[in-house]
């Protein structure tokens, strides 16, 4: 932009923000491009405790989008900020709009299409040493074969950089689980899609710990008729891993 265009683009953003005050984030178009305003979650009742520092929270977040973009990872840019908001050019679609949109009239093949792209892209952001936190498919944009990751808020302070890859593939794995629209056997694809680019000796632990854990396959079984989605997601997790933990003795 050039100078004059970023005063307008400023004034318009802080009437905005004056104007929608409380509310966590809203998109806006100026010329021809939509930009989305973020501000701090206002907190109430029981998420007061859950989440306790939402203004540092906000700031931490600000930090690492603008650190990874200057990494050169697929982060949205981050236009403006200032003390309670900050301004991010649109990316496309989250890949649940694509995948669970039906009047996008897209072919099984397209979508896994889509979602391999998003596989590639955070494997190649593992192994660039850079975790996201939450990488589940609605925190993940998708445009024209280009991936960016969005809402860096659960980016954990800790340094235990594997954990948290592994943790990162758990979380998108079960997000794959999460969807009614994606069949079992696009699940099954994905998922050996993604042991094909990840790290192998990170597929190794990733599987290592859904062995460990497998007693809680056995126990959600017992659940499962009257589970919620969340849950069920989860015991289909443990349905298509567990086996490859066999194969991989």
């Amino acid at each position: 932009m050039t100078t004059k265009k970023q005063a307008v683009f400023s004034r318009l953003v802080n009437e905005l923000v004056q104007k929608n005050q409380g509310k966590r984030i809203f998109s806006f178009d100026f010329e021809n491009q939509t930009y989305w305003v973020k501000q701090p979650e206002k907190l109430t009742g029981v998420w007061k405790i859950l989440k306790p520092h939402p203004k540092q929270s906000f700031r931490e977040e600000l930090h690492i989008l603008k650190n990874l973009y200057e990494r050169g990872a697929p982060v949205p840019q981050v236009i403006l900020s200032g003390e309670d908001f900050f301004v991010l050019k649109d990316v496309g679609p989250t890949l649940n709009h694509w995948i669970e949109n039906a009047g996008l009239n897209l072919t099984p093949a397209e979508k896994n299409q889509i979602l391999v792209d998003a596989i590639k892209a955070l494997t190649s952001l593992h192994k660039k040493g850079v975790t996201h936190g939450r990488p589940a498919i609605r925190d993940i944009a998708w445009r024209q074969g280009k991936v960016t990751f969005m809402d860096f808020e659960s980016h954990s302070r800790s340094l235990n950089l594997q954990w948290h890859k592994i943790r990162d593939v758990l979380v998108f794995i079960h997000s794959l689980c999460c969807s009614k629209h994606l069949s079992g056997e696009q699940i099954q694809y994905l998922i050996n899609k993604y042991e094909e680019y990840c790290e192998s000796d990170l597929w190794q632990d990733v599987l290592n710990l859904v062995a460990k854990f497998r007693f809680l396959y056995y126990i959600l079984l017992v659940f499962k008729p009257v589970a919620r989605m969340d849950l069920i997601a989860i015991y289909r997790l443990f349905q298509y891993l567990l086996p490859l933990t066999e194969e991989n003795k």
